[in-house]
């Protein structure tokens, strides 16, 4: 059976492993490193500690001296915060923030953890989180004073931001974040809906009103019509008398027909 210190030796190499595949870019090879080099770290500082029975039925059976349950959680404080450089190369800041506060919670004092931590939520919008981390390290840590200034940077840009759509005025020095932005277009966006369906209502109301103006006043046009008499016959009109002439005593004279005519 293989002793503590044999299964330290072989976690560590695939956390070797991993550091070379991170160096040639190969993400997800150098997370499957770290992720079984920390299955072989996990457990072993416990490992047949206060067992008695399974020590004396496993004689070559070792447990973790205290140096070695330093070194143990030293070392996966380690794995945890590379396996966060990874998750940072991947956007993934969320789980990057997860496996740096594994790490802290074995080693507190790991500056890398903390280092990337900051990181993450900068990336995030966390600004006041990313803050107390890099503040914590000081500036005399590699790489915090540039993190400092994306900092500061990325503030005065949210409070310049900020300014505007409150329209010149900070809301209680609150500084709006990526997810406070993403909520405030949901509810600019339910309350155009509201107003859409309030007109598309209002227009139904109109419709309908003037549909009914329309019938009453057909209806009123048909009541001042005067109704007209069917099949009227009409007289037919007389034709003027003619009065008796007065017989004058000469004979009126009869046009000759001519030769030749009928």
């Amino acid at each position: 059976m293989a002793s503590i210190h044999e299964k330290i030796a072989a976690a560590l190499q695939h956390k070797d492993q991993g550091n070379d595949a991170f160096k040639q870019a190969d993400i997800k090879k150098a997370l499957t490193q770290y992720h079984l080099a920390i299955l072989g770290l996990s457990g072993l500082d416990q490992q047949m500690a206060g067992v008695p029975m399974m020590s004396a039925m496993q004689p070559g059976a070792s447990t973790a001296t205290d140096a070695q349950k330093s070194e143990i959680k030293v070392q996966l404080a380690v794995v945890y915060a590379n396996m966060a450089a990874c998750h940072l190369k991947n956007g993934n800041y969320k789980r990057a923030i997860e496996v740096c506060n594994s790490a802290l919670k074995q080693d507190p004092d790991n500056v890398k953890a903390k280092f990337r931590r900051g990181q993450a939520k900068l990336q995030e919008g966390n600004l006041a989180g990313a803050e107390v981390d890099f503040e914590s390290l000081g500036e005399k840590v590699p790489g915090v004073k540039a993190e400092l200034e994306k900092l500061k940077k990325k503030t005065k840009e949210a409070q310049e931001k900020q300014r505007k759509t409150m329209g010149g005025f900070l809301s209680r020095g609150r500084i709006l974040t990526p997810e406070d932005e993403a909520e405030d277009d949901r509810a600019k966006a339910a309350a155009a809906a509201e107003a859409a369906a309030s007109s598309s209502s209002s227009g139904s109301r109109s419709g309908a009103a003037s549909t009914s103006d329309t019938s009453a006043d057909k209806s009123s046009s048909k009541a001042r019509r005067v109704p007209q008499a069917k099949n009227v016959v009409k007289p037919k009109p007389t034709a003027p008398r003619e009065e008796p002439t007065t017989w004058s005593g000469t004979a009126p004279k009869i046009q000759e027909l001519e030769d030749g005519e009928e």
